[in-house]
This record gives C-alpha cells, sequence and structure tokens, in this order.
C-alpha cells in the first residue's frame, strides 16, 4: 500500500476505531487503572512502524529497557530489516516485520501479528509513535495491560494509552522516547540523558566495526579507486518518498559538488542512495563532470552504511533515515532541515543542522500526521550553496585539527 493510502486509513478508519475500543475496553475492563500495577514488567513490546531515523532515536531507549532487566521485543514495517539489526534488534523471535506491499498482505500480516503478540505474552507495550492511530490499535489488541503512549493535543488515539506521557516539542525526540520508557518504571531514575546517548553509540559502534568494510572497500575500488588516498565526503541527496518536502534542490547538490571538487584538489565525492535512485544519482554524477564524482547508489545495503560512513570524512544529507544512520559512526553529519525542526529530529552523534527557520517552518508536524499540503519548499530553498560550502569548509578544518590533536596519556 502507498504511504497515502496509509495516512487515509490511519485518519479515517483509525479515529473512530479508537473511540470504540476504547468504550468497548473500559466496559470490558481491558483498560486497567492508570496506576502501575505492582509487579514488575518484563515482556516488553516496542512499536515503532514507519522510518529507519525514528528507529535509530529509539536506539538508546532500548538500552535502557535491557538495563532494567527488561526483554524488548518489536514490531516495524518489513523495509526497516536491517536498521532493527543495527540498534540491536536482530533476534529474529523477538521482531515482527510487518510488510505492506499489497492490501492483502498488509491484512494478513495483521492477522499474523495477533497470533505472534499473543504467544509472546506481553506484559507492557510502548507505542513510540507520536501521530499513529494504529500504532496505538496495536498494543491494545496485543494484550499488553499497560500501555505507554504519547499524549497531546493534536491526535485523538481514544483511551488505549493507560500510561500517557506528554509529548514536548521542545525536547528532542530520542528524549521523549526515553520518557516513555521510564513511564513503565518510574521509581528507576535514568542516568543523565547524555550518558544513555553517549553509552549506546559506543556499543553499537563496537559491534559494527567488525562488518561489511571488505565489501565497502571493494565498492570504492570500483566505483571511486581514488577514495584509497584522497579524502571521501558522502552526499546523500534524497529524503524517501514518505516526505518529499524534506529534499534539497538536486541541481543544488551537483553545484555543491562541483565547488568542492575545485577548490578541495584532495577530496573526492560518492553519491549514496538505494538502487530506485540509481537513475537520478547517475543524472547528478554526469552533470558534475569529474573522475572524482561517482555514484555509490544501490552498491551498498542499508546494513553496510556504517562502514561506508567509516570510510568518509564527512556525509552531507537531507533530513532522512542516512543522516541517522551515520550517527552510529565516529563521522561528522552536516544535516539540511526545512519543513522539519532539528530540535526535535537533529541525528545523535556528530550531527550539525542548516536550518533557515523561515515562519511557516515546521510544517510536518505530529498534529498534522507529518504531512504538508505543501508544493514548494522554499525552506529548502532557502538554504544556499555558499552556506553548505561554508559549513563543509569549517567541519573538515575541524576533523583535521582533532586528527592532528594529540592523544591524552592515561594517568
Amino acid at each position: 500500500m502507498s504511504v497515502e493510502t496509509m495516512r487515509w486509513l490511519d485518519r479515517w478508519l483509525g479515529v473512530p476505531l479508537c473511540f470504540l475500543l476504547s468504550l468497548g475496553a473500559r466496559w470490558r475492563g481491558w483498560l486497567p487503572a492508570r496506576q502501575a500495577t505492582t509487579a514488575r514488567p518484563r515482556r516488553v513490546l516496542c512499536i515503532q512502524l514507519a522510518e529507519m531515523g525514528s528507529l535509530v532515536l529509539v536506539g538508546p531507549s532500548l538500552q535502557w529497557l535491557r538495563s532494567q532487566g527488561l526483554v524488548p521485543s518489536f514490531v516495524s514495517f518489513a523495509r526497516n530489516r536491517e536498521c532493527l539489526s543495527m540498534v540491536g534488534m536482530g533476534d529474529a523471535e523477538r521482531v515482527f516485520l510487518w510488510r505492506t506491499d499489497t492490501a492483502w498482505v498488509f491484512g494478513r500480516d495483521f492477522l499474523r501479528f495477533l497470533a505472534w503478540a499473543w504467544r509472546q505474552r506481553f506484559d507492557v507495550s510502548i507505542d513510540f509513535e507520536p501521530c499513529s492511530r494504529f500504532s496505538a490499535l496495536l498494543g491494545l489488541l496485543a494484550g499488553a495491560r499497560q500501555r505507554a503512549g504519547f499524549a497531546h493535543d493534536g491526535v485523538y488515539r481514544g483511551r488505549l494509552h493507560n500510561l500517557p506521557v506528554p509529548y514536548r516539542d521542545d525536547r528532542h525526540m530520542s528524549e521523549n522516547c526515553l520518557a516513555l520508557a521510564t513511564a513503565l518504571l518510574p521509581s528507576e531514575v535514568p542516568r543523565p540523558w547524555p550518558l544513555i546517548e553517549v553509552a549506546w553509540r559506543e556499543q553499537i559502534a563496537a559491534a559494527l566495526d567488525a562488518g561489511d568494510r571488505a565489501h565497502v572497500t571493494e565498492v570504492l575500488g570500483r566505483a571511486l579507486p581514488m577514495a584509497a588516498t584522497h579524502c571521501l565526503i558522502l552526499l546523500n541527496a534524497n529524503a524517501g518518498d514518505l516526505l518529499p518536502q524534506r529534499r534539497w534542490p538536486a541541481d543544488r547538490y551537483v553545484v555543491l559538488a562541483q565547488r568542492l571538487l575545485q577548490t578541495h584538489p584532495d577530496v573526492c565525492i560518492g553519491f549514496i542512495g538505494a538502487p530506485a535512485d540509481g537513475l537520478a544519482i547517475d543524472g547528478m554524477v554526469n552533470a558534475v563532470r569529474s573522475s572524482r564524482c561517482a555514484s555509490l547508489a544501490g552498491a551498498v545495503s542499508v546494513g553496510q552504511l556504517p562502514a561506508l560512513f567509516s570510510r568518509s570524512r564527512l556525509l552531507v544529507s537531507n533530513d532522512s533515515g542516512p543522516a541517522h544512520i551515520a550517527s552510529l559512526t565516529q563521522t561528522p553529519t552536516l544535516v539540511l532541515f526545512g519543513p522539519e525542526t532539528p530540535l526535535l529530529y537533529l541525528p545523535l552523534g556528530r550531527a550539525r543542522p542548516l536550518y533557515a527557520a523561515l515562519p511557516c517552518s515546521p510544517c510536518i508536524r505530529p498534529a498534522n500526521q507529518r504531512r504538508s499540503n505543501c508544493t514548494d519548499n522554499r525552506c529548502m530553498q532557502a538554504i544556499s550553496v555558499d552556506s553548505v560550502l561554508g559549513e563543509v569548509d569549517a567541519m573538515l578544518e575541524a576533523a583535521d585539527r582533532d586528527d592532528r590533536r594529540p592523544a591524552r596519556a592515561d594517568s
């Protein structure tokens, strides 16, 4: 099914279902008291369906759950399989991958999910989706007695969450997610957020170091052999089909690549993207007209992106999944924001935002199902090539200074 079809169903079918099931659940006793039961929960169903970037932001909360002795399982759309493995959810028995190819497949997987969830006997569920009615329904239908989820005025989800946590626009999304996780164990005070986030990224990075480097070396050797001796900069010109308003104009990526190659003779550039982006990426590479620029679209899988990012000096990206995946490495990332705000969605790690902050931004929010009727993304067009180039130069200089800085001797 298309993204727009799922959004339509979530709004026009999800709202009445949330209302009716809230009434029925209250009448039949499915909705327990808002207070937590005395028994300590153990088996947790985590729900985050849509985007790769959002899954990465949930990662530190998963680590906190495990540190408290809870066993998280996960339900997400099947296209996020590799990203789930990256954030530590590689156990197939504890992951349900929901296929969305057609309405028939979607409905059949709904029945499969119910059977899987009831076998797992979940104590609690955490709905990490800020704006989906469907995800709220899943927590109830999975049989979880306690159900944590975001509460805000913009999205009606009935009374299906009996552990509601306020959704705050002034708090990063990863911290909002941690607030949901800690609602299950209110007596447990987590460590300061920066310590949780840094410890999680270091743990994931250590696990990623062992894999996929040989394949990336082979790919670069074929497509961009000078990457062995030059500074590799990666450009991600796509933003996915879910929110096309997040795309910086493709011709500006071409100009950016040309000017970087002119001003930095030691630089080579790789355009990344999914296999479906191949033709568009090839067009941009051909427009750059340099042997130091090549397409890497489709050459590595999502799971191999961290190995590729580890080989690069810098990533310039639209606000999208690859920018968040780069946060699992030490690669500095410049992220271009427009219809969404970096206050909520800036990738973790060494990421720097570039945000024009027009009066109409952000126009994509949970209250409007993260959709916008805008067909002229002036918020992205307001970001000039000169401003991006200036940020890139500053980040390259900072990286060079870090390389020259002597390592501190252990005391």
